[in-house]
């Protein structure tokens, strides 16, 4: 019973969603949150049907999406099985790389972290909608996962979102700046729009991540948003492109002109 009323509430989501995109999030999330760790077999097909209160079609359908995104695995004749190991960035979904590498059944760790106050830059005041030259707060951190280097992230939010004045002390460490934001200043992060690029590494990136100059990477930027629309958090990552897959739930085709 308290797995039906559980995985109900993870079903929540915005109305825009079809009831497969819903029932995927749903298995996504719990699998996110550790209740199917990596390796480990989901529930037979009735009783997750049960518990998500959805159809045998809309089931198979979500799950065949979970499947394209390789976060879970269908074997004939044994069941569906969450994917181990699989460093996964769901680019249809957003959350933090904490739970992405948390997700894959690692464990995320943080180098070389830096917090600082600085001034924006023009791109960065353009993401941000504020003023060149305003004061920021710059997180600059190289992510690992099981103790290697991943992805470097900078994320900078305006410093107007902690009143004006940087408390003393803040360190992110290995946690996700999207709770970090909401536990301490109740900011809620509701979408964010993002680009993805190959870029080459410089020397800067290549010792960070410990590739070689010139070697390809993935830059994602993104502009986070809260509740009222504003952007509050703007991100560049770095990722390491044979560490990570990146996956996307893309519609369609729709046809359209067809006579009534």
């Amino acid at each position: 019973m308290s797995h039906a009323v559980e995985t109900r509430t993870l079903l929540s989501r915005p109305e825009h969603q079809t009831l497969t995109e819903m029932t995927a999030a749903a298995i996504s999330e719990a699998i996110r949150q550790g209740k199917y760790p990596p390796g480990s077999q989901l529930p037979p097909e009735m009783e997750l049907m049960g518990m998500l209160r959805v159809s045998r079609s809309t089931l198979r359908e979500a799950l065949r999406l979970l499947e394209e995104q390789g976060l879970i695995v269908r074997r004939r004749g044994l069941g569906t099985f969450v994917s181990e190991h699989s460093i996964i960035k769901d680019l249809s979904q957003n959350f933090g790389i904490t739970e992405m590498i948390t997700q894959a059944g690692m464990t995320p760790g943080t180098l070389d972290e830096t917090v600082r106050q600085d001034k924006a830059s023009k791109h960065v005041a353009e993401m941000l909608d504020i003023q060149p030259g305003d004061a920021v707060l710059v997180v600059d951190r190289i992510r690992t996962a099981g103790g290697v280097p991943i992805v470097w992230t900078i994320d900078i939010l305006p410093v107007a979102l902690f009143g004006g004045a940087l408390p003393q002390g803040i360190s992110i460490k290995d946690a996700s700046l999207y709770d970090y934001v909401y536990k301490q200043l109740g900011v809620r992060v509701m979408h964010g729009v993002a680009t993805l690029r190959p870029v080459a590494a410089n020397q800067e990136m290549a010792h960070k991540l410990n590739t070689r100059l010139r070697d390809p990477l993935l830059l994602l930027e993104q502009t986070d948003y809260d509740e009222q629309g504003r952007p509050v958090i703007y991100s560049a990552e770095y990722h390491l492109p044979d560490k990570i897959t990146f996956v996307l739930y893309r519609k369609g085709p729709h046809h359209f002109g067809a006579s009534i």
